[in-house]
C-alpha cells in the first residue's frame, strides 16, 4: 500500500512538472500581445480593453457614422526622421476614415460621445535607450485609443509596421480599426 501511494505521488508530481514546463514553453512571452485577427498575427500587436460595455457603445457610435478622431505623429529625435517623407498625416487620416467607413450602418443610438485618436510613432533606432537588435527591427507603430467623455481610455491597441517607406502602414491602420470594431465579437465567441 505504501509503495503504491509513493508511486502515485511520484507520478502526480511528474505530471505537474511536465505540465508546468509545457505551459511555460508554449505561453506567449509578451503579455497583451494580440493574435485573434489575422492582421494581428502578421505584425506585432498589443491590445487592451478597460471597459467592455463602453467599447460596445463606442462601436455603436461608429456604426451611426458619428465619429471624429484626432491624430498626430511622433518623429524620431536621435536619428534623421525620414518616415514622414513617404507618408503624411493627411494620408493616414484618409486610411483611418476609410477603415471606419466600412463599419457605418446608421443603426445605432448614442448615449454618450467617445473620443477616437491615433498617433504614428517613428522608431528612433539611434535612441540611446534602445537595447538590443529587436528594438530596431520595426520602422514604427500605430497607437489607437478610444476614450470616454471623462477622458479615460476604454480601449487601446498598438500595431507595428516594418517597411522603411511606410508601404505597410495602411494595413496597420486597418488592423487597429478592425481590432476595435470586432473586440466584443471576440468576447462573445469565447463564452
Amino acid at each position: 500500500m505504501k509503495k503504491a501511494l509513493t508511486t502515485l505521488i511520484v507520478l502526480l508530481l511528474g505530471y505537474v512538472l511536465v505540465q508546468s514546463i509545457y505551459t511555460e514553453m508554449t505561453k506567449d512571452k509578451t503579455p497583451g500581445k494580440a493574435k485573434r485577427l489575422e492582421c494581428q498575427k502578421r505584425a506585432t500587436t498589443f491590445e487592451r480593453a478597460f471597459d467592455t460595455e463602453a467599447i460596445v457603445a463606442a462601436q455603436k457610435q461608429v456604426r451611426s457614422e458619428k465619429i471624429n478622431f484626432t491624430s498626430h505623429t511622433e518623429p524620431a529625435i536621435y536619428m534623421e526622421s525620414v518616415l514622414f517623407d513617404f507618408i503624411s498625416l493627411e494620408q493616414t487620416d484618409a486610411v483611418i476614415q476609410k477603415a471606419f467607413d466600412g463599419y457605418f450602418a446608421q443603426d445605432a443610438t448614442l448615449a454618450q460621445k467617445y473620443n477616437f485618436s491615433y498617433y504614428i510613432y517613428e522608431n528612433d533606432k539611434k535612441d540611446p535607450g534602445k537595447k538590443g537588435k529587436k528594438s530596431k527591427l520595426y520602422t514604427g507603430y500605430v497607437v489607437f485609443e478610444v476614450k470616454n467623455t471623462n477622458n479615460k481610455v476604454i480601449y487601446k491597441i498598438q500595431a507595428d509596421f516594418m517597411d522603411d517607406k511606410a508601404a505597410d502602414i495602411s494595413q496597420s491602420l486597418q488592423c487597429v480599426v478592425d481590432s476595435f470594431m470586432t473586440y466584443n465579437l471576440a468576447l462573445q465567441n469565447t463564452h
